[in-house]
């Protein structure tokens, strides 16, 4: 994420997306961690680093989009995110929400001591449309406390600090590794993104004004494209078409209001983008399984 304190200049590169470099020092490569506080309209564009960067959530609700994902977050939640997909986090309407993040190489912080030989390793598993980055704190409370335990340690720098920053790293590469089976599924391709860099005004645009009137002809205008050809390129770099991508961010923005507030659904679905509370709730029930009343009862 965008770090705190002296602004960085902002590369584009001819085979990415909004590229944002992360100095650290060769002996030893973790960032110093950036703890902020954001609300729904953070002040960066969707972007990528040139580290692994774990993060973890210690207040508020929002949702985290890493590349054409789309994750609800609470307190106590996690992520992780590899050099290859572009993300954003964004905070639940009306409130704000407070996180640390950090960058690190794993491979070679850890080479010198166990190898780096070791599927655990293997970066690449760690991304992908079947990779799920954002990790649940209640579901899997080990990861979720070995990323805020590297926070604090960095942060605070105590005697010995770069062993136990080690041993941590370990532990969570193998936490990750067994979590989420990376043995059982093949490397994911790393994508060229220079098809999202295209359609990189429509991303921001829908990030800015979800909640309002969305039409492709606008989205389209928007990235200087036809709208047909600007279905192409939306559907190729992200995987589906606009307006479903659109109709994920209004309901996963949706859910985790339901969870987390004591707005009615009526004051939830207009917030939204929804028109009408019935179509909301068709919309809900036709991805949750359930209807709006009926998932924030069993939340």
């Amino acid at each position: 994420m965008k770090r705190a304190g002296k602004q960085r200049r902002q590369t584009v590169l001819p085979h990415s997306g909004r590229f944002e470099p992360i100095p650290v020092d060769p002996d030893f490569p973790v960032s110093r961690p950036d703890f902020n506080t954001r609300t729904e309209d953070p002040d960066t564009a969707p972007h990528i680093h040139d580290l692994f960067e774990i993060g973890y959530c210690f207040d508020g609700t929002g949702i985290f989009i890493v590349g054409g994902k789309i994750f609800p977050f609470k307190s106590g939640d996690a992520v992780v995110i590899n050099t290859h997909e572009l993300h954003i986090a964004k905070g639940s309407p009306g409130g704000t929400t407070s996180w640390g993040f950090l960058f690190l190489d794993p491979v070679r912080l850890l080479a010198d001591t166990i190898g780096s030989y070791s599927d655990c390793l293997k970066l690449s598993h760690y991304c992908g449309a079947a990779f799920r980055n954002l990790i649940d704190g209640a579901e899997h409370p080990e990861i979720a406390a070995c990323i805020r335990n590297i926070l604090f340690e960095v942060r605070d720098r105590p005697e010995g600090y770069r062993s136990m920053v080690r041993s941590l790293t370990w532990r969570l590469m193998l936490l990750l590794s067994r979590y989420y089976d990376a043995e059982s599924s093949p490397p994911a391709a790393e994508r060229d993104y220079r098809d999202i860099e295209r359609i990189m005004p429509a991303l921001n645009y829908i990030d800015a004004h979800y909640n309002e009137e969305i039409s492709i002809p606008h989205l389209a205008g928007l990235c200087y494209a036809s709208e047909s050809n600007f279905r192409k390129l939306f559907h190729k770099a992200m995987g589906c078409a606009a307006m479903p991508y659109l109709m994920r961010i209004r309901l996963n923005v949706a859910s985790t209001l339901l969870k987390n507030s004591d707005r009615s659904v009526l004051e939830i679905a207009l917030e939204c983008g929804f028109n009408t509370l019935s179509n909301f709730n068709r919309q809900f029930r036709a991805t949750f399984g359930i209807s709006p009343r009926e998932f924030r009862k069993n939340s």
